[in-house]
């Protein structure tokens, strides 16, 4: 019984002196991470608060350094207040401190118990520029960005830190990170990059985004077009991928489901004329899928882990096929052209 009452009163003694005040913390929504020519990491805070209207606003704080704690501690010299990463919502690195500081910065933010293991990481080369673009816009950066990351009907990468040490830790895969760009004073997510020994080899647009997703099954809603000259256009609502691996090929099987949104002068209720043209869709996705995969085994970069089925550590022995499965929605409506006579 005594022991149960020492050991409660330690508890409540050690809660104590761990407690801090709410007002004492500075809530960081953004984190920005660069690594300059002078050997030095530049780091830039956004710190939420609540302006006098009770509205959510933020600011900057921006420090330099030999090391990122001392940036850190640069930045809040005349901050009284305690920085607190917890409730983190996006961590900036940009391609040189990528490239050069990736093993101290994930070493920092994962030995540091301030940080959790939920927020979004992207690469972006003018974190300042993109933070200022939305915090004139009287919102939060990171919240902004944070809702770009789950509208799901954007093409984007969404990788958070548990997904990124994932890959980083497991030799079959390599990195892939969404980069957050500013074009004609907006945010724009329509690229990514791939690493291969921890560094970035190659850039995907948004067509190769959408095969990476398609084929990792990430589950994205958004819609993916495949287009034929003749301007038909299947829009994929939805989709699937399974991958069987025998007699030493990989076999990949993605499943598209989706319907035609746009065709010209073509009876898509003749069934023939409509097996033609699935077909054509079938193999048009199919050739884009092997041009991205091809290109992968070109520059030894595996974001889609595919080495782990032929346990190596090079994508050049492994022998694949793809076999793309078009599922109709709607086969009973009538595909006729409103404006067609």
């Amino acid at each position: 019984m005594k022991k149960i009452i020492i050991l409660t009163i330690i508890l409540l003694l050690t809660g104590c002196y761990n407690y801090k005040e709410v007002s004492d913390l500075a809530f960081i929504s953004s984190f920005s991470i660069d690594y300059t020519n002078n050997n030095e990491f530049n780091i830039i805070l956004e710190i939420k608060e609540n302006n006098k209207d009770n509205l959510f606003s933020s600011y900057l704080l921006e420090g330099y350094g030999k090391t990122i704690e001392a940036a850190i501690q640069n930045a809040s010299l005349s901050f009284n207040k305690n920085l607190y990463f917890i409730n983190l919502d996006i961590l900036l690195i940009s391609s040189n401190a990528a490239n050069l500081k990736l093993n101290n910065i994930l070493d920092y933010v994962t030995r540091d118990n301030n940080f959790a293991l939920d927020f979004n990481i992207a690469i972006c080369d003018d974190s300042k520029g993109a933070i200022e673009n939305i915090l004139k816009k009287e919102e939060i950066f990171g919240r902004y960005i944070n809702t770009l990351f789950k509208n799901t009907d954007n093409n984007v990468i969404n990788i958070k830190l548990n997904d990124l040490l994932n890959s980083y830790l497991n030799h079959y895969y390599d990195i892939i990170l969404p980069i957050i760009n500013l074009k004609d004073n907006t945010i724009i997510i329509d690229e990514a990059v791939i690493f291969k020994n921890n560094e970035i080899i190659e850039h995907l647009n948004e067509k190769e985004i959408s095969i990476y997703n398609i084929l990792s099954n990430n589950l994205m809603d958004y819609y993916i077009h495949l287009e034929l000259d003749n301007n038909i256009v299947f829009k994929t609502t939805h989709y699937n991928t399974k991958t069987n691996f025998k007699n030493n090929t990989l076999y990949i099987i993605p499943t598209l489901t989706g319907s035609y949104i746009e065709f010209e002068n073509l009876n898509l209720n003749n069934s023939k004329e409509l097996k033609r043209i699935t077909e054509k869709i079938n193999a048009k996705f199919n050739n884009e899928v092997e041009a991205f995969i091809d290109n992968l085994i070109k520059i030894e970069s595996d974001p889609l882990g595919l080495k782990r089925y032929i346990k190596q550590k090079s994508l050049h022995k492994i022998k694949y096929r793809i076999s793309t499965n078009i599922v109709l929605e709607n086969k009973s409506l009538i595909f006729k052209s409103i404006g067609g006579k």
